[in-house]
């Protein structure tokens, strides 16, 4: 009997996860292959992920762990349910599982390799982790095709940008493939170095357009937040002209004797969602990339094959960014950033006349970026009014009130630059339940309250029984549409 027990006992040690520092998934937590799940695509959702598989595990979000991948979450995250799957996903996992979410490149990779099935490298190594520093190692060598993707803007926005030839890279037309779209989304901002803050604070004080009594260099958003015309933004970021980078009307500067004025661009790559809205928001590309009105317009890029002045940073060969940068010899500085972090820095670096590697050069301290509202504003950069209208804060009859959730005019219809996300996967995946689930936990507002994220009205989830939460209208998964307003 001893001998049994003493067995019993070992047998029940040996399936249990070990208790290392680090090691596989499968040591540190009992996920198995079969319980992996490899996703692609959107950045901006990956915080919003761990939140939707909280409501996937049993436990809830107590028993959920996120990892880092490299030692940041550049490249994504992983993250872990230590039990097994429940609420909308109950049956699909009898045991710990995992999603592992790539964001290298963005959106599209959600999308493309998707459809076509077709390899991505760069993901979490799944044997390579450690439990208590919640950190997996980088794979840059193993390819695997992604078991479904997320994206900022729907597939018909990516495969309209390669056709006007923004986009490079070929979209697939999907077949086998389950599209959800429509069912969440988030508002994207302008955001500025601090510098360029004051200096459009200064010059719509002198017009009028902002309290003679707002002091220059408070970053409280609302009443002396400066505004940017959705007009003056397109000027900058369109690529056949170059002329309003350096116009005096944002800036309150005269070119022609207080250079360096030049107002640098922080994009993101042609591959991230947030660069597909704002060609789609800006340049109606490709939204008007009709016959015969053709209003589409191409956004600035970095172009290696005409340009002598273009570079490629890379922060693994000890860079300070990852992305395409180029100064055109001089004039102005436009900068594509792999990453979200990446544009960020690269607002962030102007304000001491920095370029995105954090070399100082000639082209002054003002830049300009689109960033998602899911990002809160930090030192050296902040988010500016877009046709008047605050992402982060609200009027009301008492006077403005800062939104820190990032959507309060989103889901009233007063800000639409938010589009919706889609999730795509094979119809006949195996993880198809999972998607299924994870579509609903996406859908539900006691889950998905992150910052800048909004839900689509849909049967009960109604702006007025969430009015923080579920905006007023939708586009139903059509981001060139105008908003349908249903409240």
């Amino acid at each position: 009997m001893q001998l049994k027990h003493i067995a019993a006992v070992a047998a029940i040690a040996a399936a249990a996860p070990a208790f290392a520092a680090t090691g596989s998934l499968n040591t540190l937590y009992g996920v198995t292959a079969a319980r992996t799940v490899y996703v692609s695509g959107a950045s901006a959702l990956s915080g919003s992920l761990a939140a939707a598989v909280g409501a996937l595990c049993q436990g809830s979000s107590a028993n959920v762990r996120t990892l880092n991948v490299g030692g940041s979450t550049s490249d994504g995250r992983v993250i872990v349910c230590t039990t097994q799957s429940a609420g909308p996903a109950a049956g699909v996992f009898n045991g710990p599982f995992a999603i592992v979410k790539r964001d290298t490149n963005g959106s599209f990779d959600g999308v493309g390799p998707v459809i076509s099935g077709t390899t991505l490298t760069t993901w979490a190594d799944v044997n390579n982790c450690d439990n208590v520093a919640l950190n997996c190692a980088r794979d840059t060598t193993t390819a695997r095709v992604p078991n479904g993707g997320l994206s900022d803007v729907e597939t018909a926005i990516w495969r309209g940008l390669n056709n006007t030839g923004t986009l490079s890279q070929p979209v697939p037309v999907p077949t086998g493939i389950t599209l959800e779209s429509g069912f969440a989304g988030q508002g994207f901002g302008v955001m500025v170095s601090e510098e360029l803050y004051k200096a459009m604070q200064t010059v719509q004080k002198a017009d009028g357009r902002l309290a003679g009594t707002c002091v220059v260099g408070d970053y409280t958003p609302g009443a002396c937040q400066p505004s940017i015309a959705k007009s003056e933004y397109a000027a900058i970021v369109r690529g056949d002209s170059f002329s309003y980078v350096a116009n005096a009307s944002l800036t309150g500067k005269n070119p022609s004797t207080d250079a360096p004025d030049v107002i640098n661009l922080c994009r993101r790559v042609e591959t991230s969602g947030t660069q597909a809205s704002s060609n789609a928001y800006f340049l109606n590309n490709p939204c008007g990339n009709a016959d015969p009105t053709f209003g589409a317009v191409q956004p600035k890029f970095v172009d290696f094959a005409t340009s002598g002045s273009a570079v490629a940073f890379s922060s693994g060969a000890g860079d300070n960014v990852t992305g395409n940068y180029d100064d055109f010899g001089g004039a102005f500085g436009l900068f594509e950033g792999s990453g979200t972090g990446d544009a960020r820095n690269c607002v962030i670096r102007r304000n001491n006349g920095n370029n995105p590697n954090n070399v100082n050069d000639s082209l002054g301290k003002f830049a300009i970026g689109w960033i998602s509202l899911e990002n809160a504003p930090a030192a050296g950069w902040k988010y500016i009014k877009l046709d008047g209208v605050s992402p982060n804060a609200y009027q009301t009859a008492g006077g403005w009130v800062v939104d820190n959730d990032q959507r309060r005019n989103v889901v009233l219809g007063r800000y639409d630059a938010a589009p919706e996300f889609e999730m795509i996967y094979p119809t006949a995946s195996s993880f198809a339940g999972f998607f299924t689930a994870l579509k609903t936990a996406f859908s539900t507002p006691a889950v998905l309250n992150t910052r800048g994220i909004y839900i689509a009205p849909a049967g009960s989830n109604t702006h007025n029984l969430f009015p923080t939460q579920v905006a007023k209208g939708i586009r139903g998964g059509n981001f060139c549409a105008p908003q349908n307003l249903t409240e």
